[in-house]
């Protein structure tokens, strides 16, 4: 037999001598491999929590980016490793913030605590953009509206005071720049008649990161009589004083009065304008003339007198 052909019997032996005992042997064989190939690359995606140390207050900075409360993980490992695994088997992974000044944060497998033989395949987001801004403190007056009406005949008299009328705001700059007063729970006015009321109202909520060093004010509003005007035209102008024969320059005023609706209607018929010559200390043995101020006696009422100056003559 020839060397070649010695050859050629050779490798056909090797490949068709047993070919089902062969062919079985390598599909077994590509089956381990396969198992054990896959086992080792299975993937498991994990919730991972996200703690942040932030700056203490006196930094005076204030985080306004929000934050993830955790991030997905995804492991690459053995099947077995990667079924006993739980997202509360995981450590959280820590931000130190305590700068108050990154721009950003880049997450990175190194920052997760992964047991052995697993790897970090992938991190979502492992880039976390933030933005910061500087804390003041200011005060800002309170402002309260009111709502009704107080019963017939009757007013609000002044305006609704605070106490405090002006409250402490701690936040972030660009927050309160925007803040000009407070407004506080309206004061219900409905139905009420003279006096002083005093009632806690509550402050509107703050804005976000933003903190108000009191959450209620008390407030104050007086309720009076409601003020009338009336005027009374054409009213005969008196002097007293003077014995003999005097006239006055007009002789008839108009009287203007400001008061309750009960007072001004009681007045009706008894208001008497005067000049009174006593207090020119005039001489009145020769003839003269003088100017006096025209006066009406009224309590509890604002008077104005049309004109308010008459010239008094005497022969």
């Amino acid at each position: 037999m020839s060397q070649k052909g010695g050859w050629r019997d050779w490798v056909r032996a090797a490949f068709f001598e047993n070919a089902g005992l062969k062919v079985v042997s390598l599909m077994v064989a590509l089956g381990i491999y396969s198992f054990i190939h896959s086992a080792e690359n299975f993937q498991r995606t994990l919730e991972v929590s996200v703690v942040s140390i932030m700056p203490p207050d006196a930094a005076n900075r204030q985080l306004i980016t929000q934050l993830p409360t955790g991030v997905s993980v995804t492991l690459r490992g053995s099947r077995t490793q990667l079924d006993d695994l739980r997202s509360e088997n995981m450590s959280s992974v820590q931000l130190d913030l305590r700068s108050g000044r990154e721009t950003s944060v880049d997450l990175e497998a190194g920052m997760f605590n992964v047991p052995a033989g697993l790897k970090v395949e992938a991190i979502n987001p492992a880039h976390i953009e933030l933005r910061w801004d500087d804390v003041i403190n200011r005060q800002i007056p309170v402002q309260i509206a009111r709502t009704g009406e107080p019963a017939p005949g009757f007013t609000v008299r002044g305006t609704t005071a605070a106490d405090p009328s002006q409250v402490n705001v701690r936040g972030p700059r660009s927050a309160i720049d925007t803040l000009h007063v407070i407004a506080a729970a309206p004061f219900d006015i409905t139905g009420l008649s003279e006096g002083t009321f005093r009632r806690p109202l509550a402050l509107d909520r703050p804005p976000k990161f933003v903190t108000f060093d009191v959450d209620a004010v008390t407030a104050t509003v007086e309720i009076a009589r409601a003020l009338v005007t009336k005027e009374f035209s054409g009213l005969k102008l008196q002097v007293v004083g003077a014995a003999g024969h005097v006239t006055a320059e007009p002789a008839k005023v108009t009287v203007v009065i400001t008061g309750t609706a009960e007072d001004t209607n009681m007045l009706a018929e008894s208001l008497i304008p005067i000049v009174d010559l006593k207090t020119a200390e005039a001489d009145l043995s020769k003839p003269g003339s003088v100017r006096l101020p025209i006066t009406v006696d009224v309590p509890r009422a604002k008077v104005e007198v049309k004109p308010p100056t008459a010239v008094v003559k005497w022969p």
